[in-house]
C-alpha cells in the first residue's frame, strides 16, 4: 500500500497552534546531544551495550528530488506547510515553519539528521492509543501522545518532554521514524521496517478546508486513521531510513535540520555541517563521559554527502576528560587512595542525601539518608571545561549539572555518584529508592538537582506529587556536604621546613621557563597519523577524505601528507595532488597542513578533502592508494598560538 500524508479535519472546539513541549527544550547541540542520547538509554535492552549513530546527511540534485517523491514532498507536505506557514502571525510554530520553508526553497540541498540506535527496546506495542493506558508501547507514547512518560525508574526523566527534541531541531517540524523489534514484541507478527511519519504543524486551511495540526505519514485505514507501514525496505531505502542491522532499535530522521541557536547554517554548506557534527561530539563527552566510560553505550558521529561518507568518529571521552575517565575506572575496580599526591590519586567520600518520605500507595517509603559517594583526582596540566568542578549523577550515568569550587593552588576533578550509580550492577533498594527522588527533583531539561533561588528556582511540582515535604533543604544540603568535603580534602597545606608551598612554585613557574597551556614539556609526544574515512574514484582521479590527528603542543605542528599509490608487493609510488583542501582552524600552505595549538584539549584534529592528478602511472580504477605523513614540523612560529577554543 503507498504510503500518504493525512491531517484530521479541524474539530470546533479546539485549535492547536503547535505543541508545547518542544519550547521546554533548549536549542543548542548540547540540548540535543542531551535529550536524543538519553531517549536511546532508557530504551536500552538491559544487560546489553547499545549502539547510537548521529549521521548528518546532506542530499542534494538527484538525492535530494528521490528523497522527495519518497516523502510525498510536492503532492502532500509541501501544501499543508505552506498552508500552516500563512498562519504566522497566530503562531511561533508556524512563523518556525515560514521561515523553514523560506530557507530550504533558497538552498540546493535539504540537510537531514538520523539519530539511530541498536541495542535498544523499539517502538512496540499497539498501533493507536486505545483501551489501558498501561498496555501502551513505545510508538503510542512517542508518536501519539504528549506530556506522557509512562518510564520505569531506571529512566532518565519523568515528564515524557524529551522525545520533543526530535521536532525542535527540524525546520520544518517533521520527524520520520523506523524501528525493529525484538521478536517477543512482534506486532500481529511483524517487526520489521515500522515506519511512520509524524508534523507538529498548527491548525491551517488549505482548499477551503480546516484541518488539525497534527499530521502522520503512513498507511491510511478505511477509517481515515494512519497506521505504521510494515516490512517496507524499499521504502525504508528512499527515505534514508535503512537499519544498519538486524538489532532492535530505533531510527529518527529530522527533516530539515538545523540548530535554532543558529538558523542560517546547515543549508548545504558542508563546512558547517561538519562543524555541527564536531559541536554534537564534543557534547556528548561532556555530557554522558561517565555513561560511555562504563560501557554501557557507544556513540558514533558522521556527515554524508550524498552516499557519501566524509567524517566518521567513534566519541571517546577519554581524549577530553582524561581525569575524569580513569578516576570512575579506578573507583569501579575498588583502587582508592588514602590521600592525593599526584594525578592519577583518587579519595572518596561519603556525602550524605536526606531522602524524603514517600507517598505513593505502590512506592511508600519512610524518609531516610542515603550515602552518595564524592570521587576526587588531581589534574593533569591539560584544561578542560570540567575542571574545578564536581559533577553529579545518578543511573542513567548522564551529567545532571556542577558544583563549581576553586582552591588556591589546586587544580581537580571530581564527580558525586548518587542513587543506583553508586552500585550499578546491583544497586539496593535505598540506592534505587534515592535514584527516584532524585529522578522526581529534575526539571524537565534534567539540568538540575538542587535549587537555585529567585530566578534561577525551578518548579519542584513532581517532588509534590510524590513525597512529603519539605524536600528543598535536602537538595541544597547537596551543595553543603560537597563543599565541606572539599574543603577537608583541599585545606591549606602547611610548608615544609626547607620548602615553601608547590603554591608559590606553580604561580612562578615562568621563571622556570617552563611551557604552559597545553601538554606538559616532558610529555612524549605523539607523532601524527591519518585516518582515511572515504576513498573512490571520479573521472579518473582519486578523491580521498581523511582526518590528521596530532597531540596538542605549544609549537602546534606542520604536516605534509603524501598520496601514494600501493603496489602487491606493498611498495609506494608517490603521486601528486591535484587539490587540497583542509577544514579551519588548519590552514594549507605550501604542501603542509599546519595546525595551530589550542588553548585545551589533548589533540589537534582536522579533516583534508584531496583530489589526485590524473596524470598516473596506471589508471586510477585499477590502482589502491594510501595516505602517509612524508615531514611533520613544528608550526611556523606566526601559527603557534593562534589556537582558537572551539570546544
Amino acid at each position: 500500500m503507498t504510503a500518504t500524508w493525512r491531517w484530521e479535519e479541524q474539530s470546533r472546539n479546539y485549535a492547536n497552534y503547535g505543541n508545547a513541549n518542544q519550547w521546554t527544550v533548549n536549542a543548542g547541540l548540547s540540548s540535543l546531544a542531551r535529550e536524543s542520547a538519553q531517549n536511546s538509554n532508557d530504551a536500552r535492552l538491559p544487560g546489553e551495550t547499545a549502539d547510537l549513530v548521529y549521521s548528518f546527511i546532506v542530499l542534494s540534485g538527484e538525492d535530494r528530488k528521490r528523497f522527495e517523491e519518497a516523502v510525498a514532498w510536492h503532492e502532500e507536505l509541501e501544501p499543508h506547510l505552506g498552508a500552516m506557514a500563512e498562519a504566522a502571525m497566530g503562531a511561533v510554530t508556524a512563523g518556525q515553519l515560514q521561515s523553514g520553508l523560506a530557507a530550504l526553497k533558497s538552498a540546493d540541498s535539504l540537510t537531514l539528521l538520523r539519530v539511530a540506535d541498536y541495542g535498544a527496546r523499539g517502538l512496540t506495542g499497539p498501533e493507536f492509543a486505545e483501551g489501558d493506558a498501561e498496555e501502551y508501547g513505545n510508538f503510542v507514547k512517542l508518536c501519539r501522545l504528549d506530556l506522557y512518560s509512562g518510564k520505569d525508574k531506571t529512566s532518565g526523566g519523568s515528564f515524557g518532554l524529551g522525545k520533543a527534541v526530535y521536532w525542535r531541531f527540524s525546520r520544518l517540524q517533521t520527524v520520520l521514524f523506523n524501528s525493529t523489534l525484538q521478536a517477543s514484541d512482534a506486532v500481529d507478527g511483524r517487526r520489521q521496517d515500522r515506519i511512520i511519519g509524524v508534523n507538529q504543524g498548527v491548525v491551517h486551511q488549505l482548499s477551503g478546508t480546516n484541518y488539525q495540526g497534527r499530521g502522520f505519514f503512513g498507511v491510511q485505514e478505511p477509517n481515515g486513521d494512519v497506521a505504521s507501514v510494515w516490512e517496507n525496505t524499499d521504502l525504508a531505502d528512499r527515505l534514508w531510513l535503512a537499519r544498519e542491522d538486524d538489532r532492535p532499535g530505533t531510527t529518527a530522521l529530522l527533516l530539515g535540520f538545523y540548530d535554532p541557536d543558529e538558523p542560517d547554517k546547515g543549508l548545504g554548506d558542508i563546512g558547517q555541517v561538519h562543524h555541527f557534527a564536531k559541536s554534537l561530539e564534543a557534547a556528548i563527552e561532556e555530557e554522558f563521559w561517565p555513561l560511555l566510560t562504563r560501557g554501557r553505550l557507544r556513540v558514533r558521529v558522521e556527515v554524508l554527502d550524498g552516499d557519501r561518507v566524509i567524517y566518521q568518529h567513534m566519541v571517546d571521552p577519554e581524549e577530553q576528560y582524561t581525569e575524569l575517565v580513569n578516576a570512575l575506572r579506578k573507583f569501579d575496580a575498588g583502587q582508592i587512595d588514602n590521600e592525593l599526591n599526584e594525578p592519577g590519586d583518587i579519595v572518596v567520600r561519603d556525602v550524605p542525601i536526606e531522602i524524603s518520605a514517600r507517598t505513593d500507595a505502590d512506592e511508600r517509603h519512610i524518609a531516610f539518608r542515603h550515602t552518595a559517594k564524592l570521587v576526587v583526582t588531581l589534574s593533569d596540566d591539560q584544561k578542560d571545561s570540567l575542571e574545578n568542578k564536581v559533577c553529579l549523577f545518578r543511573r542513567p550515568e548522564m551529567i545532571v549539572q556542577t558544583v563549581d569550587k576553586e582552591f588556591e593552588g589546586r587544580t581537580y576533578h571530581a564527580f558525586l555518584m548518587a542513587g543506583a550509580a553508586v552500585n550499578p550492577e546491583s544497586p539496593s533498594l535505598e540506592e534505587e529508592r534515592a535514584d527516584d527522588f532524585l529522578r522526581f527533583a529534575e526539571p524537565p531539561a534534567h539540568d538540575q538537582w538542587i535549587p537555585g533561588s529567585g530566578r534561577t528556582k525551578t518548579s519542584q511540582a513532581n517532588l509534590t506529587a510524590h513525597y512529603k515535604a519539605p524536600w528543598v533543604p535536602n537538595l541544597r544540603n547537596i551543595r553543603v556536604a560537597i563543599l565541606d568535603q572539599l574543603s577537608d580534602i583541599f585545606g591549606a597545606p602547611l610548608p615544609s621546613d626547607d620548602k615553601p608551598p608547590k603554591a608559590i612554585f606553580k604561580n612562578l613557574a615562568f621563571l622556570q621557563g617552563e611551557s604552559g597551556g597545553g601538554a606538559r614539556g616532558t610529555a612524549s609526544v605523539r607523532k601524527p597519523e591519518i585516518r582515511i574515512h572515504n576513498a573512490s574514484v571520479i573521472d579518473g582521479a582519486w578523491h580521498l577524505d581523511f582526518e590528521i590527528r596530532a597531540r596538542n603542543r605549544p609549537e602546534g605542528w606542520s604536516v605534509e601528507p603524501r598520496l601514494a599509490l600501493v603496489g602487491l608487493d606493498g611498495g609506494h609510488q608517490d603521486i601528486q595532488w591535484e587539490h587540497l583542501e583542509v577544514d579551519p582552524p588548519a590552514e594549507y600552505s605550501d604542501t603542509k597542513v599546519v595546525l595551530a595549538h589550542k588553548p585545551r584539549g589533548r589533540l589537534l584534529t582536522t579533516t583534508v578533502r584531496g583530489v589526485s592528478t590524473t596524470t598516473l602511472p596506471i589508471p586510477a580504477a585499477e590502482s589502491a592508494v594510501d595516505v602517509r605523513i612524508a615531514r611533520a614540523d613544528v608550526a611556523p612560529p606566526s601559527k603557534q598560538s593562534e589556537g582558537k577554543d572551539i570546544r
